[in-house]
């Protein structure tokens, strides 16, 4: 139901952009709405919501069964597996949540729990140096470098734009320390990916000026059927979309299901990562179709277990544990500071060690490789799912990762192309997360309406 699901049926047209018009069924007598909206993430609903303020004509296409995109209650396994977290300063969404009367829960005061360390076989309540701690080694190496002094900086700074690890090196960290802190980074891998993106979070941080964090009370999905219900036209699950032909006049968008659309303007906003696979005819500019074809977006598998005792009070130790295990970091997803939740995070790289797995395997090397880090979770733990987002066909990625020179391509890329226009957390000025997709949501919102 994400923007990024539509696009990802297409791939068996190639990831390679069509150019040339495409073969269109004939022209329907009217328009299916004036605008079309791919997608029916936050992005997508916020803009349908704007949209729907104003009195305009639009419909939702969601190429998933479900909406909300990447945030995601799995009901299956009774867990949050997407975006949760919002900050209190979070204005494009914060106006959401008050006008829906979301329920939300302040995790500010017990989200940053102390972790136990294990590495290389041995396992420590405490890391007697903090400054060597290899949880922390990215974040005390980044901090000595200065700091962006505006939000939007982050795309006009050329000269900052250099490998992660080519920072962290020159900031004080060895190749080996490197090795450690790319098992904290939310990257796929920062001897690839750009030191933009960490300046990017930081000044988020910095600049947004929220002083607390909030979960949603009971799930995302309250947030995300708010929104929906709301809207004046139901959103369209379960379409795929596999071409769109801008001829000028009207865009004309077919799914995978045969059924066509028609509308005088187009918004996508899928990844990049199912972008690509759409075959598209459209005005794209030299630097979007880069962007397009290789933007890439970060990996992460999230295997989420139960305790059936509480084997922390056993062992007197923290509960969240980052590892130099292919689990790598282990931690407490619940949003109640009286429950635990039980759950590995893995990113970029380390996905590929579980993507050849079958579940029965994740299922028992996690719970062996949990028994053997700690022995007190012998007979405690169960498994109940994962969630893979870098195999999850509708988006491709958890979120938006920008390679060395990328950054540069930033302001083309978000343009509208001919009468496609373009939003999603990868399109947003300042933002990032949740806030990036609904304050881009705003800009489309604006772009169309001028």
């Amino acid at each position: 139901m994400k923007r990024r699901k539509f696009i990802q049926q297409s791939s068996a047209a190639g990831l390679a952009f069509s150019f040339m018009p495409l073969a269109c069924a004939e022209p329907a007598p009217k328009l299916d709405a004036e605008i079309l909206i791919l997608g029916g993430g936050l992005s997508g609903l916020y803009l349908a919501y704007l949209l729907d303020k104003a009195g305009k004509d639009y419909l939702v296409l969601e190429g998933s069964n479900r909406i909300g995109g990447r945030m995601f209650s799995r009901e299956d396994i009774g867990r949050e597996v997407g975006g949760r977290g919002i900050g209190d300063k979070y204005s494009e969404v914060m106006k959401l949540v008050k006008e829906f009367n979301t329920e939300m829960i302040d995790i500010t005061d017990y989200m940053r729990s102390p972790s136990a360390i294990y590495l290389e076989g041995k396992l420590y309540d405490k890391w007697p140096d903090p400054k060597t701690n290899p949880a922390y080694l990215q974040f005390s190496a980044f901090g000595k470098s200065p700091q962006l002094t505006a939000l939007n900086q982050w795309y006009q700074k050329p000269e900052l734009d250099e490998t992660y690890s080519e920072l962290l090196k020159r900031n004080g960290l060895s190749e080996e320390q490197i090795d450690l802190a790319n098992i904290s980074a939310n990257y796929n891998d920062i001897r690839e990916t750009s030191a933009i993106n960490a300046y990017h979070s930081s000044a988020f941080r910095k600049f947004n000026g929220s002083e607390r964090v909030l979960n949603f009370k009971g799930g995302s999905h309250h947030f995300i059927n708010a929104i929906a219900n709301s809207l004046k036209n139901p959103v369209l699950t379960d379409k795929m979309v596999n071409t769109i032909d801008d001829n000028g006049k009207e865009v004309v968008v077919k799914c995978a299901d045969d059924s066509i659309y028609r509308a005088k303007k187009v918004v996508s906003t899928m990844p990049f990562t199912t972008l690509r696979d759409v075959k598209m005819n459209t005005s794209f500019n030299g630097n979007q179709k880069r962007a397009i074809n290789e933007l890439d977006y970060t990996d992460i598998t999230q295997i989420h277990l139960q305790h059936t005792e509480p084997f922390w009070e056993q062992d007197e130790m923290p509960f969240d544990m980052w590892t130099d295990t292919p689990l790598e970091r282990i931690m407490n997803m619940s949003s109640s500071p009286t429950e635990k939740e039980l759950a590995c995070w893995v990113n970029g790289l380390g996905t590929a060690f579980f993507d050849k797995m079958s579940e029965k395997e994740v299922a028992d090397y996690t719970i062996k490789k949990i028994n053997e880090i700690r022995p007190s979770t012998v007979g405690k733990i169960e498994y109940l799912g994962q969630q893979n987002w870098g195999k999850y066909k509708y988006n491709k990625g958890a979120y938006v990762e920008f390679g060395v020179g990328q950054a540069a391509w930033f302001e083309d890329m978000i343009k509208p192309a001919g009468n496609m226009h373009f939003a999603g957390e990868h399109t947003a000025h300042e933002s990032r997360g949740m806030e990036a997709a609904a304050e881009s949501a705003r800009r489309v919102y604006n772009e169309l309406m001028t």
